[in-house]
């Protein structure tokens, strides 16, 4: 079961026009900086067999709320966009960006983005319909978003385990200053016939074990070479 819109043309934006509407709650799955990507959700339970992803992007900036008991989206009206306006860094939204609006009971909650758009779907696990994939490709890592804090508050660490991963990681051989820690970053080279390779992180870890359990779950594909660095780490 698939349903789907997604609303990024001027067209679609008439001031006050409901844009979105559903009686199920949602909360804030993910929040990443890159391409500015905000996600509600709406999972799956015993009485809903679908998840209902919400999508903005990218997002300047916003006021909202963990939870919804319902979701109703719509673009700001001429009155709702003064008041909004007043609480914008800026004054104003910028160029292709437009005000959507979030109905709650008690107060006006809104998101400043070029884009909005839902999926409903059946399928099993956390990754949102709206994450790319090569054709074939799985995931690495289930997660709610590519990019930065895709993740939002998944797997976050505690103060606590912070200070012991940094407390028992491995000191290598030749960076021997005691006033840094040190962060273990999964590196991935990619080859291509007759062309120079490119190389990017896609992890940093604080210990050395972790970032060699991460790298021994990559999803292996011809030409990628996967290793890890260890840098200093400053606090």
């Amino acid at each position: 079961m698939h349903a789907h819109d997604w609303l990024n043309t001027a067209d679609r934006f008439a001031p006050g026009r409901e844009l979105f509407r559903s009686y199920r709650g949602f909360h804030l799955l993910a929040q990443t900086v890159s391409h500015g990507q905000l996600l509600l959700r709406s999972p799956r339970s015993a009485g809903q067999p679908t998840r209902i992803d919400v999508l903005f992007k990218p997002v300047s900036t916003h006021k909202i709320r963990h939870s919804y008991d319902r979701l109703v989206i719509r673009c700001a009206s001429s009155e709702e966009q003064a008041r909004i306006q007043e609480q914008l860094p800026d004054g104003t939204p910028g160029q292709d960006e437009h005000l959507f609006v979030l109905e709650t009971a008690d107060s006006l909650d809104w998101v400043v983005a070029m884009a909005v758009g839902w999926h409903e779907d059946d399928e099993p696990g956390d990754i949102s319909r709206f994450v790319w994939l090569d054709e074939g490709r799985k995931p690495v890592v289930q997660r709610p978003l590519d990019g930065a804090d895709g993740g939002l508050s998944h797997g976050l660490a505690s103060l606590d385990e912070v200070v012991a991963a940094l407390r028992a990681g491995q000191r290598p051989p030749d960076i021997a200053d005691p006033r840094h820690a040190y962060l273990h970053v999964v590196m991935v080279r990619i080859s291509w016939p007759g062309q120079d390779g490119t190389v990017a992180p896609v992890g940093a870890f604080l210990t050395r074990e972790a970032a060699n359990d991460y790298l021994t779950s990559r999803h292996p594909f011809e030409g990628a070479e996967s290793y890890v660095e260890t840098v200093p780490l400053s606090f």
